[in-house]
């Protein structure tokens, strides 16, 4: 009795995840005061037979035109969630489940990730949010910006983490599973600049990561940190590459996560 596959069942949550996203866009551009909310126009009659029947009711679509709602209670979506645990939950002769932990997991016995969509939805199905080790940013989060200043030096402006790994941790908007970096260019002159990445790893270790922008690199060029096997939970702090090219004053540049990949219907 065969565990659905890594890639069937990532194609899956991520059509998942995007019509999520795409609900959660709509229910934006719905959202939207336009020409007055339904409340400041029964309130502007100033008639308390238009008010008194209106005005509570009217409150409540000002204020909770929200996606999830919309997602839980007016479509079928749950049944991504539901069905498949029903398949997790299928037992052999043995009585042992497919799948212990449901969807979180089969996401850490495989070493995969999820959306942050797709969190968004299980979260509106189920209430509760998914382990962070097991779902990916959607956003572009900066963890922290370079530029080179007299000396030559680095000053490195810290940014954002994703939190410490623990297997305890909830995605929740602030932790999310280990990121490969990139960087961004800013602005970059003639030399190349060598820096060494002191970071943490997906337990939370210290350890370090190198990375070369080439001299005259064009301002908005990516150039991936190590490769996607290279995951990273925080950026400590940046220094030179010992006897290295220290690049050119005033280069600036931004490391940022590199998305695990570009979900779609």
């Amino acid at each position: 009795m065969p565990l659905i596959d890594t890639t069937t069942l990532l194609g899956i949550a991520d059509r998942a995840a995007q019509q999520y996203n795409i609900l959660q866009m709509a229910c934006s551009d719905a959202d939207q005061e336009g020409s007055g909310w339904y409340f400041d126009r029964v309130t502007a009659t100033d008639d308390p037979d238009v008010e008194l029947p209106t005005v509570q009711p009217y409150q409540i679509v000002d204020q909770d035109l929200l996606v999830d709602y919309a997602v839980a209670n007016g479509t079928r979506l749950a049944n991504i969630i539901g069905a498949m645990e029903v398949h997790f939950n299928t037992r052999g002769s043995g009585g042992v489940p497919l799948q212990a932990g449901g969807w979180d997991g089969y996401l850490a016995a495989h070493d995969k990730r999820v959306s942050w969509w797709f969190n968004k939805l299980y979260y509106a199905v189920k209430k509760r949010w998914m382990l962070a080790i097991d779902v990916f940013s959607e956003t572009v989060d900066v963890f922290g910006t370079v530029q080179v200043v007299a000396g030559p030096g680095i000053q490195f402006t810290d940014g954002v983490n994703y939190g410490n790994g623990s297997e305890l941790n909830y995605a929740n908007g602030t932790n999310f599973a280990a990121t490969q970096l990139k960087v961004v260019v800013t602005t970059m002159g003639a030399n190349q600049l060598d820096l060494k990445l002191n970071v943490k790893d997906v337990s939370n270790l210290p350890t370090s990561i190198n990375v070369s922008i080439p001299g005259g690199t064009a301002p908005g060029t990516v150039i991936p940190v190590g490769t996607s096997a290279n995951r990273y939970l925080d950026l400590l702090s940046v220094s030179y590459l010992p006897l290295s090219s220290y690049g050119t004053l005033g280069d600036t540049v931004t490391i940022k996560n590199l998305k695990e990949r570009q979900i779609a219907l």
